[in-house]
């Protein structure tokens, strides 16, 4: 074998090795995220709607007291809620509630946890025992 050839094997085999290693060995994305959403606590007053895509309306402009204002995924939700209207999500919560300007409340999804990371070790142990009863909605297979 020629070196270049040799060369070529060393390259293939340590990008499979690389390739191999990100996919088994990566922290999950998706988990950090799914934790981060139940960890915030949002207040404010929808702005208006936002297209981040062109033709898919998925986020809101949210009016935060005392804050800047923020733009904030709400998926499917987005139809389920109005301009002017009140958002409060609570801290450690898959939810989220709407305060209509007739002052009726709303709770909606805020967050989907998958069956895959509610089964991780990582995941808080309160929230597992939230998923078996008050949040069992939010969890998906």
């Amino acid at each position: 074998m020629k070196k270049r050839d040799l060369l070529y094997l060393f390259l293939a085999l340590a990008a499979a090795t690389f390739v191999f290693y990100i996919s088994t060995y990566s922290p999950n994305d998706g988990f950090k995220f799914i934790i981060a959403d139940i960890r915030v606590a949002l207040e404010g007053k929808i702005k208006k709607k936002v297209a981040v895509r062109e033709g898919l309306i998925t986020h809101v402009k949210l009016s935060r007291y005392n804050n800047s204002d923020t733009l904030i995924f709400l998926g499917e939700s987005v139809d389920s809620v109005n301009v002017g209207e009140i958002i409060l999500k609570e801290k450690n919560s898959p939810f989220f509630y709407v305060k209509g300007k007739d002052g009726k409340r709303k709770k909606l999804k805020y967050v989907s946890i998958p069956k895959s990371i509610l089964d991780d070790e990582g995941f808080p142990k309160k929230w597992k025992d939230s998923c078996k009863t008050n949040w069992k909605d939010v969890v998906i297979d």
